[in-house]
């Protein structure tokens, strides 16, 4: 069973002028934990996106409570706990197929609202920062890197990108 196939499906399409991101959100009962309403979350992972070199492309985006990250965390990882995102990539890369009007399913991000606050009173971080910091982090694996520098750089790009849409609005 796939990541995505325990949860219903919200599928969002892109808010006008946001880019080509088609977000299927799963778990939107707790979209109100996140320092973001749906627009702004949209906005900002199209702004990621497009700093990463995407077109058009397609994520799901699955919220949980900290005892659903373990489950998953224990089941895929094979890792006790729970941990703040997991990324489960489709395709290999962000930059997509040939054809740059055919979206590019990317994969699924599992993120744990709970490990979000949790971190940020324990990092003392703004919730929004952590928050992109950690979908950042998340697209970063998408898009196929492991940790290292190359995945840093991506990261502060798509991090600033995103920083930079929801400052403009």
């Amino acid at each position: 069973m796939s990541p995505l196939e325990c949860f219903p499906q919200e599928q969002t399409d892109a808010p006008s002028g946001s880019g080509a991101l088609r977000l299927n959100l799963s778990g939107g009962g707790l979209c109100w934990r996140l320092p973001f309403c749906r627009t702004e979350l949209h906005r900002a992972l199209s702004a990621m996106l497009r700093a990463a070199g995407s077109g058009p492309a397609e994520l799901d985006l699955i919220l949980v409570r900290d005892a659903g990250m373990a489950d998953y965390n224990l089941r895929y990882m094979g890792c006790h706990g729970p941990t703040n995102v997991l990324s489960f990539p489709i395709d290999e890369q962000i930059a997509g197929p040939e054809d740059k009007d055919v979206p590019v399913q990317l994969g699924s991000l599992v993120f744990s609202v709970d490990t979000l606050h949790r971190e940020t009173l324990l990092y003392g971080q703004e919730p929004k920062e952590h928050c992109l910091r950690l979908l950042a982090h998340g697209l970063g694996h998408l898009a196929g890197y492991d940790h290292g520098p190359e995945m840093d750089e991506l990261c502060s790009e798509m991090l600033s990108a995103a920083e930079a849409w929801l400052t403009a609005q």
